[in-house]
């Protein structure tokens, strides 16, 4: 019989007897200690068979868990659908209505200006984004703390879930395809910044004003923020009298080129099979990207360049498989359903290779 389902038989066994007596007696016979075992210490309910815990805690912990390095989530934010269905439908911003000035003048006996809203329809389905671990029950079985093992599991197969979708937003972000025409420019290895007679500041300043919808966000790697933040042509547009030395604040920067908010990615992925000899490279290319977002905007309403559905929350979970191993093992899962879409190509720019590589 099953650890968990005889500590049930003995919580229930311990309460009836219990039943005529008080709280000071329940605890004298062990009840909490029962209640415990059976219903984890933080309260969340164990499924029967499994030592390992899985509770509020943990499905908190994965609902909760944000890396800071990562910026996926800001440069394509999380919209979450109603209902448990995969597929949903999303409007893909046309140039026509969805970027024109209504006219919002009312009379005083007339009815407002109806708007309609403009785009293209699109099919497009939820995909399941997960990771998994596997420990064998003899593991378990030396394991001290198996709630700080499992909380710490979780946290480590969540960055490694949010890696992938990191490296997943890097590659729509960068790709020329996703913006419109005249939106996007590569630079050969001699141009770009740090070369002569380019100017970055005039560059960025040009391309803001392409887009439909101005962009709010620019974005980049730390190579390219480095650069950006360091060039004599920034430098003297933040400080005037200058002689083009020093280092741009990350205000000043925003404050020249009028934006929100400036995204710097950080994140490195091994490319290599062989995790002894770890090959890094960076999610984020060389580049500058700036989109545009409005807050409140939706998958059918309001305008921003790229959004990601997700369906459902966060995923945690522990399950039992006998077939691993002699003792069978429990496997620790934690994921979600999201798709990344760009809804809005005219609402962004793309500068790829900006940094003048050096021979």
């Amino acid at each position: 019989m099953k650890k968990n389902s005889i500590a049930l038989m003995l919580f229930t066994l311990v309460c009836a007897l219990c039943s005529f007596a008080g709280a000071d007696t329940l605890t004298a016979c062990g009840v909490p200690q029962i209640v415990a075992e059976v219903f984890g210490s933080d309260g969340g309910v164990l499924a029967a068979g499994l030592l390992l815990p899985i509770g509020v805690q943990q499905t908190d912990l994965v609902a909760a868990y944000k890396n800071g390095k990562m910026i996926a989530d800001q440069v394509m934010p999380v919209k979450v659908l109603d209902g448990p269905e995969l597929a949903f439908k999303y409007y893909e911003r046309t140039k026509g209505d969805s970027f024109a000035a209504p006219d919002t003048k009312v009379g005083r006996t007339s009815e407002p200006n109806i708007i309609h809203l403009s785009g293209t329809e699109k099919a497009a389905v939820a995909e399941a984004q997960g990771l998994q671990i596997i420990v064998p029950k003899e593991d378990i079985d030396q394991i001290k703390n198996k709630e700080r093992y499992v909380n710490t599991s979780l946290e480590y197969l969540m960055n490694q879930v949010y890696l992938g979708r990191e490296m997943r937003v890097a590659g729509i972000v960068q790709d020329t395809s996703n913006y419109g025409d005249g939106l996007t420019h590569t630079y050969e290895n001699a141009q770009g910044i740090g070369a002569d007679g380019f100017n970055i500041v005039e560059t960025i300043l040009e391309y803001l004003e392409k887009p439909l919808a101005r962009p709010n966000v620019i974005g980049m790697n730390s190579v390219v923020w480095a650069k950006l933040r360091t060039d004599p042509n920034v430098l003297r547009s933040v400080y005037p009298n200058s002689n083009g030395a020093g280092v741009a604040s990350r205000e000043q920067i925003k404050a020249l080129f009028e934006v929100d908010e400036i995204l710097i990615g950080e994140a490195r992925v091994n490319t290599a099979k062989n995790a002894k000899n770890p090959q890094l490279a960076r999610c984020w290319g060389d580049n500058i990207w700036a989109h545009y977002s409005e807050p409140l905007s939706t998958l059918k309403e309001g305008i921003a360049w790229g959004m990601t559905a997700q369906v459902g929350d966060r995923f945690a979970t522990i399950i039992e498989d006998e077939k691993i191993g002699l003792k069978g093992a429990e496997i620790i899962k934690a994921g979600f359903y999201q798709k990344e879409v760009v809804v809005a190509k005219d609402a962004g720019f793309l500068l790829k290779n900006i940094v003048k590589k050096t021979a």
